[in-house]
């Protein structure tokens, strides 16, 4: 029991998961990452837009590294990958689709791993989150609010 809790050594909570590539994907810091309905209870890398099963992004991009990491060893809830499903990370976006702003919502997009600016209308079910660093074009890293929604 206690009233407050700081915990000053990163800035998102990630749980563990076992997570797949498709192609030679690199695995890396900032990839998004969706639910793998061929294995159940893992990822997957993300790999088209507007992916409705979207779960999170890979954590420790950018040097921000998960305040808080759960897991249970031994079980389903284990894995290799601190994936955060909210708070503060860095996510790659691709900005082939338009550049990016803060306050944009950000979904998955068809460059693997990468996130790219959400339309509104099509988001619904799809959004990681919100971004709060521009990227005006290219790919790069871009901190992210993560909220699914």
């Amino acid at each position: 029991t206690t009233q407050v809790l700081e915990i000053t050594g990163g800035s998102d909570l990630s749980e563990k998961f076992d997570v797949h590539a498709l192609n030679q994907t690199k695995i890396q810091p900032g990839t998004i990452v969706c639910i793998d309905p061929a294995n159940p209870g893992e990822l997957r890398v993300s790999d088209r837009p507007y992916d409705p099963t979207v779960a999170g992004v890979i954590s420790g991009a950018g040097g921000v590294k998960p305040g808080m990491l759960m897991g249970q060893r031994g079980t389903q809830a284990d894995g290799q990958y601190p994936v955060a499903l909210t708070g503060r990370v860095y996510c790659w976006v691709d900005a082939i689709h338009g550049s990016v702003k803060p306050g944009d919502l950000i979904t998955t997009s068809n460059t693997p791993g990468h996130g790219m600016k959400a339309t509104p209308a099509r988001a619904h079910g799809a959004v990681i989150g919100k971004a709060m660093t521009p990227l005006a074009e290219g790919k790069g890293l871009v901190l992210v609010l993560v909220s699914l929604h």
